[in-house]
């Protein structure tokens, strides 16, 4: 299977990233980064603790499209949150072992769906109709439909499952890699998978791409960022071509459309890097 990606490809690094890049500084372990196309807003997880610590201390922050913050506690009570998504009027934030349902315009909890066997929910996205959510440590992707969280893909081909995007009829999924230790390494690097979603069958799309922490999808390009490494990464047909390179700890990245979203978790500080 290929990638249904598009011929329009911007050419190199210095090509990519022309226009001068925002930054804010100040978050405390900032894992996501999502577009909130309704508010016209960035909206920034930080896990501020230990990954998967139920401590109450983690919080969201909005930010303005230029960088500047807007609150930088827009939502607290959170435990380490990480990967978010949007489907309708609510956000969705994978927190530790529950998905935590939040209201857009009022920045309330309205729900929290929990992952009973779950240990490290990590990444989430969209489809029309439904929330997928990865679980690092036990290669499990979930789903919330109708009202129900349950296990949709469980398998180790799936090789510690972080960053997630949907794609028509598929879900990408971005591993971490083989041989998980305990600073994060691992054995071997991650791959990029797809799932069917009719058969959930698993398909590599991209071998040994690096320890991938985000995926996102921007005008038919699949780039994931390499939490290890640091790097942003295009993939194509089953080819990797790294188009940028920052220090380790890029994290769940973002987009609107226009600019990468750049959570750099170990520098406290999230970016707004223009594509063209």
């Amino acid at each position: 299977m290929t990638l249904r990606l598009n011929s329009a490809l911007v050419a190199g690094v210095a090509a990519t990233f022309t226009a001068h890049s925002a930054t804010a500084g100040e978050f405390e372990l900032p894992e996501s980064a999502i577009f909130d196309a309704a508010h016209n807003r960035i909206i920034v997880s930080n896990i501020k603790g230990g990954f998967i610590d139920a401590d109450g201390n983690g919080y969201l922050s909005s930010l303005n499209l230029d960088g500047t913050v807007m609150a930088q506690h827009w939502l607290t009570g959170l435990d380490a949150p990480k990967g978010m998504a949007i489907l309708g009027d609510r956000l969705f934030v994978a927190d530790v072992t529950g998905l935590v349902e939040v209201d857009l315009e009022s920045a309330s909890v309205v729900a929290v769906h929990h992952a009973q066997t779950a240990e490290f929910l990590n990444d989430v996205t969209t489809s029309d109709d439904a929330v997928y959510v990865s679980d690092l440590m036990t290669d499990t992707i979930w789903r919330l439909q109708d009202g129900s969280f349950e296990p949709w893909v469980q398998s180790t081909a799936l090789s510690h499952p972080n960053g997630i995007a949907w794609d028509e009829d598929r879900l990408i999924v971005g591993s971490w890699g083989q041989g998980l230790r305990e600073d994060f390494t691992t054995d071997a690097p991650g791959d990029v998978l797809a799932v069917d979603a009719a058969s959930q069958d698993i398909e590599v799309i991209a071998e040994g791409v690096g320890n991938i922490d985000g995926v996102v999808m921007v005008d038919g390009r699949l780039i994931a960022s390499d939490w290890v490494q640091g790097a942003l990464i295009e993939v194509q047909d089953g080819a990797t071509k790294v188009i940028g390179t920052f220090p380790a700890g890029l994290a769940d990245i973002g987009t609107d459309g226009v600019n990468l979203l750049l959570p750099h978790m170990m520098e406290g500080r999230v970016q707004v890097l223009p594509l063209q």
